[in-house]
This record gives C-alpha cells, sequence and structure tokens, in this order.
C-alpha cells in the first residue's frame, strides 16, 4: 500500500472513531439544551454565554502550546518532555484561575452583569480542571486513540448535562449551567488520566521547556488570536445588546454547532495529527491527503449549511419552542458562517504541521480588527446584522485560508475546481429543494421542517447522481474499504 493510501485510510479510520465521540458527546449536550431551554430564560443562557467567553479570553494560550507541541513532535511514550509539558501547563492554570477570580467583577461590570459575579469567579474553576487533562488529552491525539478517547467526551457531556439539568429542576438559574460545566471538565480531566495511564513526576526542565517553546508559541499564539476572532461577536452583543440577545443568539448557534462546527473540529482533531506524521514520513504526499479532506469536509458542510440556513427560523421553533422564535434569522446567518469555516478547517491544520502557524498568526490578526469593526458597525441594527457580518467574514477567511494553501502545494484550480464540484452540486440541489417548500409553505411548524428537509435532501442527491455521479461511487468505495476487517484493524491501531 502507498504512503498516500496509508495517510488517507489513517485520516479516514481516525474520523470515523473521532466522530463517533463528537457525535455521541454533541448529541447529549444538545439533548441537555433542549430540556434546559424550556427550563430557563433567554437572560439566564445568555448569561452563562458571558462566562464562557471570559473563561475563553482568560484561558488564551494557557498551556504555552504544550499541548500542539506533544502532537507535534511525534515521540513515543511519556517522556521528560512531556512530563514538562504537564507541569507547565498546570502551572499557568493554577495561575490564571486566580486571576479569573481576580477579574470576575471587572468582567461581569463590561457584560452589565454585576448581580451575577459569583458566576465569573465559580467559571474561573474550569481553568484549572482543564489544565489536569489537556496532556493527556494530546496523547491519545498523538498517538490518533480516537476510539479510547470517546469515553472522556462522552463522560464530560453526561455529567454537564446531567446536573445542568437536575439543578435547574432544582431553580439554580444559571448557576446550574455553570456547575453543570465545571463537573463535567472535572470527570474529563479525572477519565483522561485513567484511560492514559499518566502518572505526573512534576519535571519542570527549563532546557526542554524553551525548546518546545519553539513551536509552542507559535501554537500558543494562534489559540489567542483564534479564540479572540470566534468571541468578539458574542463580546459584542452581550455589552451592546444585552443577556437577552445574548441568549438568542447562544441558542441560535447550537443546531449548526452541531451538525457542522462540531464536525469540523472534530476532523481538525484528526487532520493535525495525521498531517504531522504525513509530512514526518512525506512532506511531499500532504498535497493529495489535503486535498481529499477538502472534496469531503466541502462534501458535507456545503449542503448540510445552506439547508440550515433555508429552513433555519422552522428549525429553532420546533426544536426549542416558540420562546425563541427571534432566534431563527440568527439561526440562518449562523449556518452560512459555520459551512463556510468548516472548508476552511482544514487548511489551518497544514500550516500548523507545516511548522507555518505564526503566518496563519498573521492572518488573524488583519482579519480580528476588519471583522470588529464591522460587527460594532452593524450591531445597533440588532443580532441578526451581527450574525450576518460574522457570515460575511468567514466567507473572506475561507477563501484567503484555501488560496494560501493551494497555492503553497502546489495544487492548480482545476484540481480544486474538481474537488469542490460534488459540494456545488449537492448545495445547488438543497437550496432547489428546500427553498421551493419554504416558499410555498412557510409556517413554522413540524410538517414543513420535515418536508424542507426531505425535499432538499432528495434535490441535493438528484443533482449529484446528474452531475458529479462519480463521487456517489466514492462514497460507497470508500465505506467498503473501512467496514471490512481489514479497515476495522488499522482503524484500532
Amino acid at each position: 500500500m502507498t504512503a498516500d493510501r496509508r495517510g488517507g485510510r489513517s485520516l479516514a479510520g481516525g474520523a470515523i472513531w473521532s466522530t463517533l465521540a463528537f457525535v455521541g458527546a454533541r448529541a447529549v449536550s444538545f439533548l441537555s439544551i433542549l430540556v434546559l431551554a424550556r427550563l430557563l430564560t433567554p437572560s439566564e443562557f445568555g448569561a452563562v454565554a458571558a462566562v464562557v467567553v471570559f473563561l475563553a479570553l482568560i484561558e488564551l494560550g494557557s498551556d504555552l502550546g504544550m499541548k500542539a507541541t506533544v502532537v507535534y513532535e511525534q515521540e513515543s511514550g511519556v517522556s521528560e518532555r512531556v512530563q514538562t509539558a504537564f507541569t507547565a501547563n498546570l502551572i499557568i492554570a493554577v495561575l490564571l484561575t486566580g486571576v479569573g477570580v481576580l477579574l470576575a467583577p471587572l468582567v461581569a461590570s463590561f457584560f452589565h452583569l454585576e448581580d451575577q459575579t459569583h458566576l465569573f469567579r465559580l467559571g474561573a474553576l474550569n481553568l484549572l480542571f482543564t489544565g489536569l487533562g489537556n496532556i493527556q488529552d494530546s496523547l491519545l491525539l498523538r498517538e490518533l486513540e480516537f476510539r479510547r478517547r470517546i469515553v472522556p467526551e462522552l463522560v464530560r457531556a453526561l455529567v454537564r448535562g446531567g446536573l445542568g439539568i437536575s439543578l435547574a429542576l432544582a431553580g439554580f438559574g444559571a448557576s446550574a449551567l455553570i456547575f453543570g460545566f465545571l463537573a463535567g471538565t472535572a470527570a474529563w480531566a479525572v477519565v483522561q488520566s485513567a484511560i492514559t495511564r499518566f502518572r505526573p513526576t512534576f519535571t519542570l526542565d527549563r532546557s526542554i521547556l524553551r525548546s518546545m517553546a519553539a513551536y509552542g508559541g507559535g501554537a500558543a499564539m494562534l489559540e489567542v488570536v483564534s479564540v479572540v476572532s470566534g468571541r468578539v461577536d458574542v463580546a459584542v452583543i452581550g455589552r451592546v445588546l444585552g443577556e437577552r440577545a445574548l441568549g438568542l443568539y447562544t441558542i441560535a448557534l447550537r443546531v449548526p454547532e452541531l451538525l457542522i462546527e462540531s464536525v469540523a473540529w472534530n476532523l481538525s482533531l484528526v487532520a493535525f495529527p495525521a498531517f504531522a506524521r504525513q509530512r514526518a514520513r512525506d512532506e511531499q504526499g500532504l498535497a493529495p491527503v489535503t486535498i481529499r479532506v477538502f472534496r469531503y469536509q466541502a462534501l458535507y458542510a456545503v449542503p448540510i449549511s445552506v439547508g440550515l440556513a433555508i429552513l433555519g427560523s422552522p428549525l429553532v421553533v420546533v426544536l426549542f419552542s416558540s420562546a425563541w422564535t427571534e432566534a431563527g434569522g440568527v439561526a440562518s446567518a449562523i449556518a452560512v458562517m459555520a459551512g463556510c469555516s468548516a472548508v476552511a478547517f482544514p487548511m489551518g491544520d497544514v500550516f500548523k504541521a507545516l511548522g507555518r502557524q505564526r503566518t496563519l498568526v498573521l492572518y488573524n490578526l488583519v482579519q480580528i480588527p476588519v471583522f470588529t469593526v464591522a460587527i460594532v458597525a452593524v450591531s445597533s441594527g440588532g443580532i441578526v446584522p451581527v450574525a450576518w457580518a460574522r457570515a460575511g467574514s468567514a466567507g473572506l477567511w475561507a477563501v484567503l485560508m484555501c488560496t494560501t494553501v493551494f497555492r503553497l502545494l502546489s495544487i492548480g484550480p482545476a484540481a480544486v475546481a474538481r474537488a469542490f464540484a460534488p459540494a456545488a452540486a449537492a448545495g445547488a440541489g438543497v437550496a432547489a429543494g428546500a427553498g421551493a417548500v419554504r416558499i410555498a409553505w412557510p409556517e413554522l411548524g413540524l410538517i414543513p421542517l420535515l418536508g424542507g428537509t426531505a425535499a432538499g435532501a432528495l434535490g441535493a442527491l438528484l443533482l449529484v447522481r446528474l452531475l458529479v455521479p462519480e463521487v456517489l461511487t466514492e462514497i460507497r468505495e470508500l465505506a467498503g474499504r473501512l467496514g471490512g476487517p481489514k479497515a476495522t484493524r488499522e482503524v484500532a491501531r
């Protein structure tokens, strides 16, 4: 078997196990949100969303890029370098937990949530729990052990959802979500340590730390700018439009997050270590692997995002009740944003695998001020204009990322067009089918939603079969190769 075929099989196999973990964990989390949306108000959801933004910002670069570095270096076993990475990560986590507690009143005031300061203080503990499990997670990622990684992901989702719902029923309000959040992360860290059998020695070798920082510094900077660019819209909404608008925006994110963003993030978890391994073996093999990932990622993300954009309003009402009707228009814009981001997501992993994450940082630094100015400018119009500004930014970002990576790997326009053709056909089919039903049947109910979904799926299948029938054969062959005994053994390894 050629190196390209081995790399593709390893990537596809890892994607299957990682997808199972994500689907299971996200499904549990989503079901919890469906219940909580009927127990809590938009304002309570908004308060929790503000806490999550706060945690994401103070956690920026909190592991000094050690998690990414462990994956990138492709060592074997638990070496002194891994132990140093764990210790450095834990020290920073402890320090940032303290910083979070101290900054809680100021951040609560920024979001006009002074009466909820205790939520921000409590939420800061999540940084410590995350620091206790980060490096163990990187060991599973480095070894492509996605099947074993399912367990801690599911445990985290089950604990978060179960405790959150129980406390919400008991009348804890927004605090129910925060306590569930913390308990889930703590359980995740414990299970990570048990599965990897990691025993910390609290080694901190300064020379090793300096050498790991060469790559880790860039990874940490990339994490900083990625989180900032991904949270600016939420911060602006919370500050300018208030917690109720933020709660509506948060609910609107849920379905695109479950069906599109989580899959893109999941593929990234597989793609980065797989690309890094391919680079270590044969860098020339990155081009065919990248274009194949792009082809199938787009084929999934584009039709799903088109369908959600058209059916966003009835979907929100059916899933979350009429109390969240205002979130429907936002969900349509977020679906477009999520589709654009998903198509470009693997391109960032190519940069990281090649050790060029600083270039990615530079691109983000250019994007962030442009995006921030755009959403601030439209924020007075409400959450829908903010969401569409976010979608436009994501579209420009996707074009920039894909163009740069394709040039870097010498992938020509003709190859890109062939790779994107199935996604374009499927997206057009969904737009025709679901769009026709939505126009003819504008009610926000279950039957129109099911009709639009069925028509969109049928339209996609017909156009793909008519315009690019070979992709259906490819999918059947890929499923057959991965479903056989030999494939199963290789995935397990």
